[in-house]
């Protein structure tokens, strides 16, 4: 009998246990799907999403610091730096960093490095709101980073696996203040920046310097050329590390429109619009029949010279030992009774600037050593709408340029609409070059109030 029992409750035992199982498979949650993998941007949607970010993150950014714009970056710090820079919005002094690194735009990997650096460079400490905007992306690499940028190197690569044609390339952009020009040595040239200005370096190959807006003064060799906007110039690459300037830079010639207007120039600080190449020089013994087409500038000569007051055409055609017609036509100028003090006309030759006869001196005595120009304004400061006249003393030099632009004169009539530095660039005979500023504050005109009593 007890065995009967016990085989009895062993029945109902497992009975129990079947039934048990069967609930909990009827209840028993499906099993979780796995994870969705987002869909991957395409490359023009990583751009707009990459330049968005990078817009929104690096708003505080200032003076002498870096913004980690966009994913990825590589930062090397300096030894003594403990912060962090590793993410979007990420800001730290450019004193702590000595090299970054972007990653190249790639679509499979979603990344597209955008660094941004606001840099003092050789502006003066009295106007801190002012800097120099350096705008690093793609495969690129910007060394020794210091906030006077005299020793930077630069190297730009190709993009990064990207399906779409219009991708931007690797790169650099500058930008200077308006109305300021900045002075810095890349890759062992000397630049001076009155403008925005985008850089590419390929190791072992050429750094080019194109010009957006303004002008650049690009010196190498003991050449010194001025890019103007749509122009672009060459400069031959070598040394140990392949990226140091060995020759002077290339006669100007049209830049590449496509590439600089790829760029991402929404991300710099003042807005601007991408010009049209400068006309490309046409070779003098081509055999090929000239086919009439719209005027162009004269793109074979590379000197400006700005209309002065009591300037015709016919004088400063004679200056330049050409004729009124051969003046006119290199400069599609369409009357030549009709220029205007200011006008900036492109000319085939620098005049020589007059410096006076020294006296004859021993052989074994040292030349003397160039003096201060003394730049000087009739006055530095203005109301709004007001002019002055800017006067220097250029002597023992060779070459003079004011805001870039080779002059003849030894004065400048300017009428600046805000707060404005000019500059004054001589290269002395000896080939070394100095640059002189002078301010010029301007007056906004106050805001009226109506004092008028509501009726």
């Amino acid at each position: 009998m007890a065995r009967i029992r016990i085989a009895f409750w062993l029945i109902m035992l497992l009975l129990t246990g079947c039934n048990l199982n069967q609930g909990a498979e009827s209840t028993a949650l499906p099993p979780s799907p796995s994870p969705t993998i987002a869909t991957a941007l395409s490359c023009d949607d990583l751009v707009t999403v990459a330049l968005n970010k990078a817009n929104q993150v690096c708003t505080t950014l200032g003076r002498n610091q870096a913004c980690y714009g966009n994913n990825l970056i590589d930062a090397e710090l300096q030894p003594n730096a403990t912060v962090s820079f590793t993410k979007a919005g990420d800001i730290v002094g450019v004193d702590l960093i000595r090299k970054l690194t972007t990653a190249p735009l790639d679509t499979s990997k979603q990344v597209w490095g955008i660094a941004i650096l606001k840099i003092q460079a050789n502006l003066a400490d009295t106007v801190p709101g002012q800097n120099v905007t350096f705008l690093l992306f793609g495969n690129a690499v910007l060394d020794n980073i210091t906030p006077k940028m005299q020793a930077v190197v630069l190297r730009t690569g190709v993009g990064g696996t990207t399906s779409c044609s219009n991708a931007p390339k690797s790169a650099l952009l500058l930008q200077s203040p308006e109305g300021s020009q900045a002075t810095m040595t890349i890759n062992g040239a000397s630049i001076s920046l009155g403008s925005t200005a985008y850089l590419t370096a390929e190791q072992n190959s050429e750094l080019t310097v194109a010009t957006i807006e303004g002008s650049a003064v690009v010196s190498s060799a003991n050449i010194t050329r001025v890019v103007q906007p749509g122009a672009q110039v060459h400069l031959p690459l070598g040394g140990g590390d392949g990226l140091q300037v060995s020759g002077p830079p290339s006669q100007p010639e049209p830049f590449d429109v496509q590439a600089v207007g790829q760029a991402p120039l929404p991300l710099l600080e003042r807005q601007v619009q991408v010009p049209p190449p400068i006309a490309p020089v046409v070779p003098t013994n081509t055999s090929v029949p000239v086919v009439p087409t719209a005027c162009v500038v004269r793109a074979d000569w590379n000197f400006s010279y700005t209309i002065q007051t009591g300037d015709t055409l016919f004088n400063v055609a004679q200056s330049f030992g050409l004729s009124v017609n051969e003046l006119q036509q290199g400069n599609c100028i369409a009357n030549a009774n009709q220029i205007q003090v200011g006008q900036v006309i492109r000319v085939p030759r620098q005049l020589a600037t007059a410096v006076p006869q020294p006296t004859a001196q021993p052989t074994n005595t040292i030349a003397p050593t160039p003096i201060n120009p003394n730049l000087r304004a009739d006055s530095t400061q203005l109301q709004q709408g007001e002019c002055t006249t800017i006067r220097w003393d250029a002597t023992n030099v060779s070459q003079v340029l004011f805001q870039g632009q080779p002059v003849t004169v030894t004065s400048q009539q300017v009428c600046p609409r805000v707060d404005t530095t000019y500059t004054l660039l001589l290269t002395y005979q000896d080939g070394k070059q100095v640059p002189y500023s002078v301010r010029i504050l301007v007056a906004l005109p106050q805001a009226t109030t109506d004092t008028t009593a509501p009726q």
